[in-house]
């Protein structure tokens, strides 16, 4: 008996997949993972890798299929409109299954099943009708089963806080992103470049390593934190037509409209302008971390002091459009807390995108396993670093111990 399941999420997939293992002992059981509908690509990412990491805890195989978002919009086009459970579900459920039905036929599979029918937020008659019909015209067995029951989805749940899986807190398409999420579902789609604070860039960063250090064997612990955002929308620096490069430091205020004249005060290395704007000129123009947060919050730019000159001989015009918020991120611990050592690095990257790469950490991590399995030294990831070390702050209050290093290194 050859059984493949076509796999939506982790959390779906956990318990899932663990009741089909002990219900089927004698069966070689494979996890296929087909979701083009998931949107954007980062969010996409995010579920495949939890999803990995979930088939490694439980030994089984996972395959990838396409990310073929084109073709899923195109077989949905004209139900944009549709409603959760809507005719929308049931043809993207129909589009899944039937390639996910065709992929069991591939690997010579008997039975076919799907994770979605774990999820509380799908029809499972529906899924089950749609699951018969597609694996009957390719002689395969469809395994509807309703492991919701007898507890079931509490276990589900129990087992996703356990293994600390990113939860979702969207269905995955974009038109349910808008109905779901409505305003707010502009966050989801913005990136910022690089792996910004409390972006889904620096959460899947945080994943990748957590799935690289596990499959190490290596013990590994995920908290979620909550601090103060600040998310920069747009800026602009002009003398004239000439467009300045710069940086903004965080947690500087908006601009409202546009602010244009010449310096009011001048001392070596700042330029004083009307209603709070300041320019920093820096020997060398690249962004640096925030220690700690300054409560005075007035408009600055840092720029190369190659525009000195300029800047003094002619007005300028700035625009700065920022926003603040309360958002999550997260800290990593690779090893022991109660190692000897706690060595941090940052898992977020400075608006020049200097940061610690995927490759720098992992192959830090593997050079120095031997250590951390003997409790000599623990490797922390810390999310929200770059704004006043949020990521050690916590962690240095959970632990009750000082994070050493948190090194802004090469870009990412």
């Amino acid at each position: 008996m050859k059984i493949l399941v076509h796999v939506c999420c982790a959390p779906d997939a956990v318990y899932f997949l663990k009741r089909l293992r002990e219900d089927f002992p004698q069966a070689e059981i494979f996890a296929f993972f087909y979701d083009p509908n998931i949107h954007p690509y980062e969010e996409y990412r995010l579920r495949l890798l939890e999803t990995e990491r979930t088939c490694h805890h439980l030994g089984i195989t996972l395959y990838e299929g396409e990310y073929d978002l084109e073709s899923w919009m195109k077989a949905v086009k004209g139900l944009e409109e549709e409603p959760e459970r809507g005719k929308r579900c049931e043809v993207c459920f129909d589009y899944r299954l039937q390639r996910s039905v065709k992929f069991a036929k591939e690997i010579s599979a008997t039975h076919f099943t799907t994770t979605l029918l774990m999820s509380p937020k799908k029809d499972f008659k529906t899924l089950s009708e749609v699951g018969r019909r597609l694996s009957e015209s390719e002689g395969i067995e469809f395994l509807a089963l309703d492991y919701r029951k007898g507890g079931g989805t509490q276990e589900m749940y129990r087992l996703s806080k356990e293994l600390e899986l990113y939860h979702q807190d969207y269905c995955g398409c974009i038109y349910g992103l808008f109905k779901q999420k409505r305003e707010k579902a502009m966050w989801d789609l913005i990136s910022f470049g690089g792996r910004r604070p409390g972006s889904r860039e620096e959460r899947l960063f945080i994943k990748e390593v957590r799935l690289f250090a596990e499959k190490l064997g290596l013990s590994c612990k995920e908290w979620e934190f909550s601090f103060l955002n600040w998310k920069l929308l747009h800026s602009s620096l002009k003398v004239g037509e000439v467009a300045i490069p710069h940086y903004v430091v965080p947690f500087s205020r908006a601009i409202k409209g546009i602010l244009k004249g010449k310096p009011e005060e001048v001392t070596e290395d700042v330029l004083y302008y009307k209603k709070g704007l300041k320019v920093l000129l820096l020997e060398r123009l690249q962004d640096r971390p925030i220690e700690e947060i300054n409560p005075i919050s007035d408009p600055t730019f840092l720029v190369d002091k190659s525009y000195r000159e300029m800047l003094l001989e002619k007005p300028i015009s700035a625009q700065l459009e920022a926003e603040l918020s309360w958002d999550t991120s997260s800290v990593l611990l690779v090893g022991s807390q109660e190692a000897e050592k706690l060595l941090g690095f940052p898992a977020d990257t400075l608006q020049d995108q200097r940061g610690v790469s995927l490759q720098e950490i992992c192959d830090f991590i593997q050079e120095k396993e031997k250590e951390i399995r003997e409790g000599s030294l623990a490797v922390a990831l810390l999310g929200a670093e770059s704004l006043g070390r949020s990521g050690s702050r916590f962690l240095e209050e959970r632990l009750g111990i000082k994070v050493e290093g948190a090194q802004w290194t090469h870009c990412c």
